[in-house]
């Protein structure tokens, strides 16, 4: 009798379980399926937890748009859609959201609104979508659009979008905007709309990863594809999806705290790939499909880095040192109390004198903090970049103290810490310091950026980068041209052992990078691969 053949799949994630689920479920038993998992949990960068008796989601959030989503049809065919219990962002709209720019000024909505318009027809034109507007205003938005792209350099969104609100505002001030606006203080016309931009901006930051917009490239925005439908939340938790997945999995196949070390590849063996573990032991397999984020991948190939052993292709090699990866944490906070507003934050700019300095420099790129549903005191904000690896650093104390700071030196109200004095009143805003004092009890914060196994939060396209280098993530080593016989590049006589190492992971798919849904589909991919090669029916 034949052996079976020996798949090992690196990370217990929505890809590799989702491979994993795939090639048990669809070939007969013909394999010898195991999934190492480096921690303690399956789920990797979905990860459902509690706070403030609370359910909340640590890592991936939401399912991006119903209309085709895969990750939606399992939520909706388990039941996890639907709780008894509240869930984080349950409620479509909180509440009426108000703007607050520094110094205790409330924005008028319609303000926030035009400047809103502006910067989402911006992003669908970087996007490639048609977009609905009257005559009028299509007319507009062509020019800045033709502006935008010409002016724009280098090519990426970042400058994309300073562009287009430059362009947009010559459209309408013919280079003025020194003006004030009537009953805003210090700032003008100019200034308000140009934060309110940034504002958006900086929420644009937390959906790429990206630390700066101008790191993002601007060709590869029109490729990324999104579902049609809304966004929403699993009221049962991210995790569910994920222990669906696992629970067609015998006892035993998933093997938690195992963090491999090295994939040794092309070996002599009977069994072509070795993986080396941080335990010291060792395991052979056929196939190995690597889950890992590119952020891992990043620092195995680095100057320190010795997981691949030969060294990946510079194919390969190429492509993940090129795909940006980024950093984006999420900070839950506990109130005294269940009537906090949803904020959204407007800050100075950067040289300007009238900035209130005791806000911390990691709260300026904040756009939101708001109650995580209708009737919770538990209040949730993100962060991206530098701010977000910052977060991690931070003690409890110091992100309360900057976060009553800055709501108090936005809000123009009191907000204080558990046990500390309440701040004194500020004479500079437009609100006043009267009602109730509320009271920051307690916070948590993800920390992707310095956990060992992920190294950040999810990929993009960054300049320099292309979807040619997703492609190239997803490339199976050895890299075979079988119409001239060679294998990455150099003429290989002898029998090759295809498919040694496999690549899935959100990284590694060319139009829905950054999602589950990526995830799982890269999965699927792989899993399909492996059953086309041993003629399974599937």
């Amino acid at each position: 009798m034949a052996k079976k053949a020996r798949i090992v799949i690196i990370g217990a994630g929505m890809a590799g379980l989702t491979a994993a689920n795939k090639l048990y479920t669809s070939s007969n038993d013909m394999f010898e399926l195991s999934v190492v998992e480096g921690g303690s949990r399956i789920g990797g960068r979905i990860n459902t937890s509690e706070f403030s008796s609370e359910k909340i989601e640590m890592g991936a959030t939401w399912i991006h748009g119903i209309g085709g989503s895969p990750v939606y049809k399992i939520a909706k065919e388990t039941g996890s859609l639907v709780s008894d219990e509240p869930w984080e962002c349950m409620d479509s709209s909180i509440d009426k959201v108000k703007t607050f720019a520094e110094g205790g000024l409330e924005v008028d909505p319609s303000i926030v609104e035009s400047i809103s318009g502006l910067f989402n027809a911006l992003m669908e034109l970087a996007q490639g979508k048609e977009i609905s507007q009257s005559d009028a205003d299509l007319a507009r938005l062509a020019d800045i659009y033709e502006t935008a792209t010409r002016v724009c350099s280098p090519p990426s969104v970042g400058s994309f979008l300073k562009s287009g609100f430059d362009a947009y505002w010559d459209s309408i001030s013919h280079g003025g905007g020194g003006d004030g606006v009537k009953g805003y203080g210090k700032w003008s016309r100019k200034s308000l709309e140009e934060a309110i931009f940034t504002m958006f901006s900086n929420t644009q930051r937390t959906y790429t990863s990206a630390d700066d917009l101008s790191t993002l490239d601007f060709a590869a925005e029109s490729e990324y594809q999104m579902f049609p439908g809304e966004e929403i939340t699993i009221a049962k938790g991210y995790l569910s999806v994920i222990q669906h997945l696992a629970s067609v999995l015998p006892q035993g196949v998933i093997q938690l705290n195992r963090k491999v070390r090295k994939i040794e590849w092309q070996s002599n063996e009977d069994r072509h790939v070795k993986l080396h573990f941080s335990d010291g032991s060792v395991v052979f397999a056929d196939h190995v499909i690597v889950t890992v984020s590119l952020g891992v991948l990043k620092a195995g190939i680095g100057t320190d880095g010795e997981l691949f052993s030969p060294p990946l292709p510079d194919f390969k090699s190429d492509a993940i040192k090129r795909l940006g990866y980024g950093v984006v944490n999420k900070l839950f906070v506990e109130m005294s109390q269940r009537n906090f507003p949803s904020l959204q934050l407007v800050f100075d700019r950067e040289d300007s004198e009238f900035r209130f300095v005791k806000i911390p420099w990691w709260m300026r790129r904040t756009a939101t903090i708001a109650p995580i549903h209708s009737n919770s005191k538990v209040l949730l904000s993100w962060f991206a970049g530098k701010e977000a690896l910052e977060l991690e650093k931070l003690t409890d104390e110091e992100i309360i103290d900057g976060v009553t700071t800055t709501i108090s030196c936005l809000k123009g109200k009191e907000v204080k810490k558990d046990t500390a004095k309440t701040l004194g009143p500020l004479t500079n805003g437009s609100l006043s310091d009267g009602g109730e004092v509320m009271k920051i009890t307690k916070v948590l914060r993800s920390k992707w950026g310095s956990d060992p196994l992920f190294r950040g939060s999810y990929s993009y396209v960054a300049v320099g980068s292309s979807g040619d280098d997703l492609d190239a993530m997803a490339e199976p080593l050895p890299k075979i041209n079988k119409k001239v016989g060679q294998v990455n590049g150099h003429d290989h006589q002898a029998k090759v052992h295809e498919l040694q190492v496999m690549f899935a992971g959100e990284a590694t798919h060319r139009t829905h990078y950054s999602t589950t849904h990526g995830a799982y589909y890269s999965g699927l991919r792989e899993a399909n691969r492996l059953l086309k090669h041993y003629k399974c029916n599937f």
